[in-house]
């Protein structure tokens, strides 16, 4: 069975903003980077995590957020994922396109295995899930 186990916003500032939602919610900080690529900060409360990102201007990605900022995608832990891709894409789901960035430069957060689009939506699988405590 596949469990939702993150969403992800895109904010200006993901340090202020992951403030303003502990304060507002209660959530525990798992998480931080600051890297030549992004800023971000993991929020939990226990079972469904919260991560607050921006991906900075750089020369391959000068306008990260044409669109704004808010929510971005959700994340999906799966037993078994092959199966749950085979099953995405019978139904039409596509890979996102990769990003315009190294991902290397993340210091190794990152929590996904592959990335599709459903009907205009994004999301990520994983069959190992994203951290609930703090690092």
């Amino acid at each position: 069975m596949a469990r939702i186990r993150h969403i992800a916003i895109t904010a200006e500032d993901p340090f202020v903003t992951a403030e303003l939602m502990k304060q507002a919610f209660g959530l525990e900080e798992i998480g931080r980077g600051d890297s030549d690529l992004a800023r971000e900060v993991y929020l939990t409360d226990g079972y469904i995590n919260l991560a607050v990102v921006c991906w900075k201007r750089t020369a391959q990605n000068p306008n990260p957020y044409p669109e704004g900022y808010g929510l971005d995608h959700f994340g999906v832990q799966v037993d078994d994922l092959d199966a749950a891709e085979a099953r995405v894409k019978d139904i039409g789901a596509s890979l996102q396109p990769p990003p315009k960035v190294d991902l290397s430069k993340l210091d190794g957060r990152i929590f996904f295995e592959k990335k599709y689009v459903l009907a205009g939506v994004k999301f990520d699988l994983s069959s190992q899930g994203w951290p609930v405590t703090p690092e």
